[in-house]
């Protein structure tokens, strides 16, 4: 699992993109159709992707599956070829089904609140395991490299809800504390020896941000959680451009830099914000102690994360067209060197398990330099 040993500044070069039918099927076997009528075993919902440094090989994450939690879809990740060329191809190998430690499957259904998953980031270990990071907690577990949880790792108490809801807007109502409804842990990197984890939470938290009774929260400052799996714990803050925006998925680049998917909600033509930021925390403060952060100006003695745009998606020269713009930008890996000499970058998009709508993968070419 490969990280950047240097700053990537040279702009980078957009090689293709490759397209994943919206009818696709995985090879789970489940051929019983959902509660929506969709069909089980639905190839799509991609909230990460992952590299593991092997050939062609790459793994990538579903959410809870269609309908925004109102299936009993059974929580998974697939494996698969991504063949980088004159074009962008791929071929699924495998899908694992992801299961508690007692071998019973993780369900996407929003009402199955002691045993409810919703998948959004996770990162590969070298001997094949990994971390999960969830939004329904959010939950950061670790599982076996057969898809079985192993240990879950304890996350500060203000990221957490009291009051697990059926729906956003329930959650949201009876909750005052933590995460906001389904803007949990949307992001995970981790460090290149394995040790540190970096999460990062797609909007700001209940008491984060402004709110009118029951209301989700606005705000900009959004907070980064970076836990030393020895038992420290850090909390950064990152503020969005827009307060329309969400943060998405969070890759290492060093050990204090790292890029960030910030976008808004929009598609194609509609879409003003589809961007890779590359972010510095080796000079943000310490927010881990700060229960609650103001929704918008910080106060002097806290300084946030640096950043600068990497990638925008919407610059003309990538040529890409608006079908090419997803609501969606969610997953984000380094990929193997190109023979160029240059990294590859790919970025995925996750499509909602729409039959009409594919899924994307980006693939740009870094300069190291």
């Amino acid at each position: 699992f490969i990280i950047c040993s240097k700053v990537c500044f040279a702009q980078p070069e957009l090689i293709g993109v490759a397209e994943i039918s919206g009818t696709a099927s995985d090879l789970s076997g489940q051929s019983n159709k959902l509660e929506n009528g969709e069909p089980h075993d639905r190839l799509g919902g991609f909230s990460a992707l992952e590299y593991t440094g092997v050939g062609n090989r790459y793994v990538a994450l579903p959410d809870r599956g269609p309908d925004d939690g109102a299936t009993g879809y059974v929580c998974r990740y697939q494996t698969l070829d991504i063949l980088i060329g004159d074009k962008i191809t791929t071929n699924i190998l495998k899908t694992t089904l992801l299961k508690d430690s007692k071998g019973s499957p993780f369900t996407g259904s929003s009402k199955m609140y002691s045993h409810r998953l919703d998948p959004e980031g996770f990162r590969f270990t070298s001997d094949g395991s990994f971390f999960l990071s969830d939004e329904y907690g959010p939950l950061l577990i670790h599982f076996s490299k057969d898809g079985k949880e192993i240990t879950r790792i304890p996350l500060p108490k203000h990221l957490l809800i009291t009051n697990p809801g059926p729906s956003k807007k329930a959650e949201n109502f009876h909750n005052k504390v933590g995460r906001s409804g389904n803007k949990g842990m949307e992001g995970l990197a981790i460090s290149a020896d394995g040790k540190v984890l970096t999460g990062i939470m797609q909007h700001v938290l209940l008491q984060d941000g402004e709110r009118e009774g029951g209301e989700k929260p606005k705000g900009i400052n959004c907070r980064i959680i970076q836990i030393d799996l020895e038992g420290k714990q850090s909390e950064y803050v990152y503020q969005l451009d827009d307060v329309g925006n969400g943060l998405n998925e969070i890759v290492a680049v060093n050990d204090t830099e790292f890029l960030v998917i910030e976008r808004d909600g929009e598609i194609g033509s509609d879409a003003k914000f589809k961007k890779i930021m590359k972010i510095d925390i080796s000079n943000a403060t310490n927010v881990i102690d700060i229960d609650s952060l103001p929704a918008y100006n910080l106060p002097s003695y806290i300084q946030p994360v640096k950043k600068e745009e990497f990638i925008d998606f919407l610059n003309s020269a990538f040529n890409l067209s608006p079908k090419q713009i997803p609501e969606k930008l969610e997953g984000l890996t380094w990929g193997p060197i190109l023979p160029d000499g240059r990294r590859s970058l790919l970025i995925s998009s996750d499509n909602d398990f729409e039959a009409d709508i594919p899924s994307l993968i980006y693939v740009f070419g870094v300069d190291n330099d």
